[in-house]
């Protein structure tokens, strides 16, 4: 996960939308807290039961997202503002297609982050721009 970690964060430049995909238990909330641990952001965990967790690191400001209890009728615009400023900002968003399309809009810039489970339980990411 480390070498992952080291490779991945020199790819990482605020302003940016980090799609996280993976199965359930794949390691999306860990390469994240791992990712935020390199950038020295204290208190890493996870955002599962109130859903968004922001934090400051000296490159700017880190968001991360985990809509996994997001229900179908909710318009998510509480996670991600449209009137606030994401300049600074990267953001993780696991489970991102249980967003409505329409909250993603804000970032020109987005990227997939995508963990799978190899069959002797070991992780393989992959990184793309969109």
């Amino acid at each position: 996960m480390q070498r992952a970690v080291e490779r991945l964060a020199g790819h990482l430049k605020a302003p940016l939308l980090v799609r996280v995909v993976g199965n359930l238990g794949a390691g999306k909330t860990t390469l994240v807290a791992a990712l935020l641990t390199y950038w020295q952001c204290p208190g890493a965990n996870s955002p599962t039961f109130n859903l968004r967790n922001d934090y400051a690191s000296a490159g700017g400001r880190v968001i991360h997202l985990d809509l996994y209890r997001l229900k179908s009728t909710d318009d998510a615009l509480d996670m991600l503002p449209p009137d606030e400023d994401y300049s600074d900002a990267i953001v993780f968003v696991e489970w991102p297609d249980r967003a409505p399309a329409h909250l993603f809009a804000p970032f020109a810039k987005q990227a997939e982050l995508r963990l799978e489970v190899g069959s002797d339980e070991s992780r393989h990411v992959t990184w793309r721009l969109l």
